[in-house]
């Protein structure tokens, strides 16, 4: 048996989104990562896994304990939400 491996195939931006830690501020990401993996039994999944600046390096969120999910800013939820509304007012 082999070891599990772990590839980046894409970096996608991830602006206004933020990671959320258990007991912990909100951690903006920085990207998100196509994540190619294959296990010890060379079976091949991929995922979009978000990806913060944690300490002195850019590290998947999801690989932390208490890693409790994603949020959108709340800041750039609502100027989005303001623009399109003002899209539709101009129409």
């Amino acid at each position: 048996m082999s070891e599990a491996k772990e590839k980046i195939l894409q970096l996608l931006p991830a602006e206004g989104w933020e990671a959320m830690f258990e007991d912990e501020d909100n951690v903006a990401v920085v990207c998100f990562a196509l994540v190619e993996s294959t296990d010890e039994e060379g079976a091949v999944s991929s995922a979009v896994r978000p990806m913060a600046s944690i300490g002195d390096a850019i590290e998947f969120c999801d690989d932390y304990p208490n890693y409790a999910g994603l949020t959108r800013g709340e800041e750039d939820w609502d100027e989005d939400y303001d623009e399109e509304e003002e899209d539709e007012e101009e129409e």
